[in-house]
């Protein structure tokens, strides 16, 4: 499916989004890529659809510059005005986007409440061990509201928390492998893949 994104994207820079048109300014070439986007029903397609419509414009305006000789050539303007249309439909499409995992990949509700109750477990044992870091505390708050990425994201961002810590000398190794160990109870295969 992905290629199929990629193929029609870059036929539509190279053939419909810059040509045809008599006036390339902003309204004609929103309009116009309005009405391509319509062929999409999945914002997660238009949105690749859309990314790689950008890289396709910066590239040609690019390979176009380093050979461009005439003076006041509209090549790099039409561009920039098919650029900012481009991410004016991201930043649209972004504001509404939810990512969705696979449905093999969501958490359980038993599961959240597990992991919810674990993370709150984690912050008081710290706290009864004297180690009363606000950054440790801010992470693993913040790790409750990221439920919605399913396990393999979710156990990847706590990964980079934990290694965060580590680097940043609030905790050691020890301690982040013990708290790692324990949430992860139960998704060894979610874990195995991560290389953890």
């Amino acid at each position: 499916m992905e290629r199929l994104v990629e193929k029609e994207a870059k036929n539509y820079i190279e053939r419909e989004f810059y040509g045809g048109l008599k006036i390339c300014n902003l309204d004609n070439l929103q309009s116009k890529l309005k009405s391509k986007l319509r062929i999409f029903s999945r914002d997660r397609d238009k949105l690749d659809f859309l990314k790689i419509c950008r890289q396709e414009s910066v590239r040609e305006k690019e390979k176009h510059m380093k050979s461009c000789t005439k003076g006041g050539c509209q090549f790099e303007e039409i561009r920039d005005t098919g650029i900012f249309v481009i991410d004016q439909e991201i930043d649209n499409i972004n504001r509404f986007y939810k990512f969705e995992p696979i449905s093999e990949d969501k958490f359980t509700p038993e599961e959240e409440s597990g992991l919810h109750c674990k993370l709150n477990e984690i912050t008081q044992k710290l706290e009864q061990l004297g180690v009363e870091q606000e950054k440790i505390l801010v992470e693993i708050e913040s790790l409750k509201n990221h439920f919605n990425l399913g396990k393999r994201e979710w156990f990847q961002l706590l990964k980079g928390k934990l290694i965060d810590l580590v680097i940043e000398r609030v905790l050691d190794k020890e301690n982040i492998a013990v708290i790692y160990d324990y949430l992860s109870e139960g998704f060894k295969n979610i874990t195995k893949l991560l290389g953890y």
